[in-house]
């Protein structure tokens, strides 16, 4: 940069009849292109180190409007503003000159003799040897994106070493970060929206702003990589969570999708229940990791099964974005899915009531395939009590008891189901919370009620 063309020495040529206004500060800053621009908006059309030339008809004629343009030409990253001194400018207000002053941002005027192409000419010849570097420069951005172009993430990488420059692609409607390191926060130099198939910016760090030339082949770039990576993820998010929809209705034969995902190196999975304020933000942030988990949303709270071998990856991204998580005990049999998620339940319940970041099961683990079928029913028979019984009161208040479960507590679709009235279904609820003394308003009480409704499920329905 010290090599390059800079205002100074654009105002200290004679021939080009240019001087400086305001914002003196800045005479030591990099002109790689002057470029010609009257529409309102010229910080959208030019980039970082350029020279906007204008005969004025972009610059608006209130104070205000005047600060404001002086702002957004400096965040934009432009050398400075050169305006023709030929009469058809608006006046330069002293709001606009000592908002200039403040930022350091080049007031020039050109004289009405020295045509605009002529400063152009000037900035391009200074720079022939920094645009044939330019043009080197894109060819390695592209012989990366060759090399890794199986590789998305690896890909960002190695273009933000080749630049110097952090880049990261976030994803609008979730703030999950697609590519890169992560947010940068202050040390964003600026966000560009990319031409992706969902809303996604790329935001790049602070340390060198780029020319606008690589910055429009690195959007390009980025755009296929960014769209390769979210569809990769939302395919991920769908497979997994029809995987465990399946799961939890007690459809095992999914069970060899779910081995095949994990590997076989699992020692066992465990449940973790959460909440956060955009569930579809934790999902894809799982996805977009690679990590070989299933999840699905339901009643407000997220549910995620993991390998055990990636439980401490999935703790260190759940707990970045949601507030208080659930977990497990371990369980190996895919059957005991529902009771696994019974438990993350209790513990997230518990979670939210203490403040608790993650929050994991401590208590004895039920297991029902793992063990014996007289095992089973014997927790059939201390669940249910009465209810595990034949006469038809006690079959009658079973099925409504089984079908306000599987309504996942929900009291109109469970009515609706039965074809009873809302009251209907309260009298039955009081009748089998007294007749089995476990409560259908109580976490843990509807946790072990799963559990023997999953168990009459293995021994009686199939």
């Amino acid at each position: 940069m010290s090599q390059a063309f800079t205002i100074a020495d654009l105002v200290s040529n004679p021939t080009l009849d240019t001087r400086l206004v305001s914002g003196a500060d800045g005479l030591g800053r990099t002109i790689l292109w002057a470029h010609s621009c009257e529409m309102a908006d010229p910080d959208k059309w030019l980039g970082p180190h350029e020279l906007l030339m204008t005969i004025g008809l972009c610059i608006p004629h209130g104070a205000q409007q005047q600060r404001d343009l002086i702002a957004r030409l400096d965040a934009a990253g432009l050398a400075g503003i050169a305006v023709g001194d030929d009469g058809l400018a608006p006046r330069l207000t002293k709001a606009m000159l000592a908002e200039a002053d403040s930022r350091g941002f080049p007031v020039l005027t050109t004289g009405p003799n020295t045509p605009f192409a002529a400063i152009g000419r000037t900035v391009a010849a200074a720079n022939t040897e920094r645009q044939t570097m330019n043009v080197l420069g894109l060819a390695k951005l592209y012989q990366v994106a060759g090399q890794r172009h199986q590789d998305p993430r690896r890909t960002t990488e190695d273009l933000s070493d080749v630049l110097g420059v952090r880049l990261t692609v976030v994803d609008d409607a979730t703030g999950c970060v697609l590519l890169g390191q992560g947010v940068l926060g202050p040390t964003v130099a600026r966000a560009y929206p990319l031409r992706t198939h969902r809303p996604t910016r790329l935001l790049i760090g602070a340390s060198t702003p780029l020319d606008s030339l690589t910055l429009v082949h690195l959007t390009q770039i980025l755009t296929v990589h960014t769209n390769t990576v979210a569809q990769d993820a939302q395919a991920r998010m769908r497979d997994g969570a029809a995987i465990l929809e399946h799961l939890l209705a007690g459809r095992t034969h999914v069970s060899a999708e779910l081995a095949r995902l994990w590997g076989d190196e699992t020692a066992g999975y465990r449940a973790i229940v959460t909440t956060c304020e955009t569930p579809l933000r934790v999902r894809t942030a799982l996805a977009v990791a690679g990590l070989p988990t299933t999840a699905i949303e339901t009643d407000g709270k997220i549910v995620i099964v993991a390998p055990t071998h990636h439980l401490e990856e999935v703790r260190l991204l759940v707990q970045e974005i949601c507030p208080e998580s659930g977990v497990s005990a371990v369980h190996r049999q895919i059957g005991d899915m529902s009771g696994a998620v019974a438990e993350a339940t209790a513990e997230h319940a518990a979670a939210r009531g203490r403040g608790d970041h993650w929050r994991e099961f401590t208590g004895e683990r039920v297991s029902l395939l793992a063990r014996s079928r007289s095992e089973a029913s014997q927790i059939i028979s201390t669940v249910l009590g009465p209810l595990a019984g034949d006469e038809q009161r006690f079959v009658l208040l079973r099925e409504t008891l089984f079908t306000f479960l599987d309504s996942d507590l929900q009291w109109g679709i469970a009515a609706g189901t039965l074809g009873l009235h809302r009251q209907g279904l309260v009298y039955r609820l009081n009748r089998i919370e007294a007749l089995t003394g476990r409560s259908v308003r109580r976490t843990r009480d509807v946790s072990e009620l799963w559990l023997a409704r999953t168990a009459w499920r293995q021994l009686r329905e199939v």
